[in-house]
């Protein structure tokens, strides 16, 4: 039997994103809504391209990371109630690239979907990591300005306390490994940059201004965004009460994936209610999977959330790989294995537990598609959207077996609009062909 090993808590992945914005010529934020586009971390474009690594080497690093986000997902939900979550920032998907400050200021940064407050290293700084891109310096800033102790946006943050010598609200937050980021609790001008070069600003975004960080991160990295919806996420500080995203599958040219915001959002097709009011994850209720025309004998309610914090099924785009609950997955693992009539064969390098020879992909394409039935909402997967090439001989299911949480990865969404109305409490899925969006 397949078994998966839980990475340590040093392996917890994040999302990336890299960040284009565009406005309709018209619009401002507040009618028109505005978009980003999103770049794989294995594109060429990507400050993190290693032009080394092999297919199968990014297969097996997509893995780890998915079982990594796992991990991150799990430690979360087991202390509901702490204030930081349990997060390493590892390697991920996507990198997000903004500008910071007066005169604008060049930034990547980490963009983690279970994270609220956005900091990045800044001068003078006492213990930093050796970062590639040269560290904010807020003095030369003309629109930088340090949050008082006075503020609420101090009194709200919890983890923090206040200097003596300058008043000012200085954070501490220490991660589940032991990573940690300490400064100034900030606000400055967050700028993105349209298709015509036009910069699309938005003033006073509080962020963490830090002067000491401990932990592993990579040269290209210069801090993390933090995307959930909590009071200092990116969202909740834009007021963003929509937002979608498209990508674009690996083996095509992924400029034209795609992450809309505000009316620009795509909200469509079948639609189901976010099961549960966490503001760090979006859950949903899976109800079972089918395969071609037949519903898979899954014990029922084997995907809730317990009043224990257990188990559940959470949508992530940060997340490569979709992860079922293990009762669940050897169902769906012996379903295909009976229906698809090719030779299996091991996956060499154990990432996969079902694997099929074959010489090229038209050969699953008759293959049975997979229906997950949510609340209100059917969703076919694809075969493009089912299987990896793990080597030019083999191509396996693209998801992975789970001890608790369930997990739809970013893989399974390609070519799909997926919507996320935060007011009305509804995710959405429309298929679409994300390149020509």
């Amino acid at each position: 039997m397949f078994s998966t090993t839980l990475l340590p808590a040093a392996a917890i992945a994040v999302l990336f994103i890299s960040i284009i914005v565009y406005t309709s010529p018209c619009a401002s934020f507040g009618t028109g809504g505005f978009s980003v586009r999103l770049i794989h971390r294995d594109s060429p474009r990507s400050p993190l391209y290693d032009p080394n690594l092999t297919a199968a080497d990014r297969t097996t690093a997509a893995v780890r990371r998915s079982i990594s986000r796992l991990n991150y997902f799990e430690s979360l939900m087991s202390s509901p109630m702490e204030i930081a979550p349990k997060l390493t920032p590892d390697d991920g998907e996507y990198l997000m690239f903004f500008q910071l400050g007066t005169p604008p200021v060049p930034v990547y940064a980490i963009v983690d979907t279970g994270s609220d407050l956005t900091w990045l290293q800044c001068l003078p700084c006492k213990t930093c990591y050796n970062q590639t891109q040269p560290l904010f310096d807020p003095s030369k800033s003309s629109t930088y300005k340090k949050v008082p102790c006075s503020s609420p946006s101090c009194a709200a943050l919890e983890v923090k306390e206040c200097t003596e010598d300058t008043k000012s609200c200085y954070y501490d937050l220490v991660y589940g490994d032991g990573t940690s980021t300490m400064g100034i609790l900030s606000g400055d001008t967050l700028t993105f940059e349209d298709r015509f070069r036009n910069n699309v600003t938005f003033p006073n975004i509080t962020f963490g201004c830090s002067d000491s960080t401990y932990g592993t991160f990579e040269k290209n990295q210069g801090g993390i965004v933090g995307l959930n919806r909590n009071p200092f996420s990116l969202i909740s500080q834009l007021e963003v009460k929509q937002f979608s995203h498209c990508m674009v599958p690996p083996d095509q040219d992924d400029s034209g994936s795609r992450m809309q915001f505000g009316s620009n959002a795509v909200i469509s097709g079948d639609m189901t209610p976010l099961a549960f009011e966490s503001t760090y994850n979006y859950y949903l209720i899976l109800e079972g999977i089918s395969v071609g025309n037949d519903k898979l004998p899954i014990p029922e309610g084997i995907f809730n959330l317990t009043k224990d914090f257990e188990g559940g099924f959470i949508i992530d785009s940060g997340t490569t790989y979709t992860l079922l609950r293990r009762e669940a997955f050897l169902v769906l693992v012996d379903a295909l294995g009976e229906k698809i009539h090719l030779q299996q064969k091991a996956d060499p390098s154990n990432r996969f537990p079902l694997c099929f020879v074959a010489a090229s992909f038209d050969e699953l394409a008759s293959a049975p598609v997979i229906t997950f039935h949510f609340k209100g909402a059917d969703v076919v997967f694809p075969q493009q959207s089912t299987y990896t090439k793990a080597f030019d001989w083999l191509w396996c299911l693209a998801m992975l077996p789970s001890n608790d949480i369930s997990i739809l990865g970013n893989f399974q969404q390609q070519n799909f609009h997926v919507g996320f109305d935060i007011s009305k409490k509804l995710v959405s899925f429309a298929a679409s062909d994300c390149a020509a969006f």
